[in-house]
């Protein structure tokens, strides 16, 4: 299992489960930014931009174990 962070920015904070702070979500290994985004309660089409680590990313980039997420709508 992949413990990572997820941060939602902007209109996001608000709809999610986590809210503006965000929260460490375990996912099962070999998941995607997808996944984490399914499991905190978003829809792919909400999310805007991605960033793993500071960097862009996309909805099928692949995590690792204490990537910091954080996405925008």
């Amino acid at each position: 299992m992949l413990r990572v962070r997820i941060v939602p920015c902007d209109r996001l904070a608000r709809n999610s489960k986590i809210g503006r702070e965000g929260s460490a979500v375990t996912i099962p290994d070999g998941g995607r930014v997808r996944d984490l985004v399914q499991a905190v309660g978003l829809f792919e089409e909400e999310v805007r931009k991605v960033f793993v680590n500071g960097r862009r990313a996309r909805l099928d980039t692949s995590l690792n174990r204490d990537d910091l997420v954080e996405v925008q709508g």
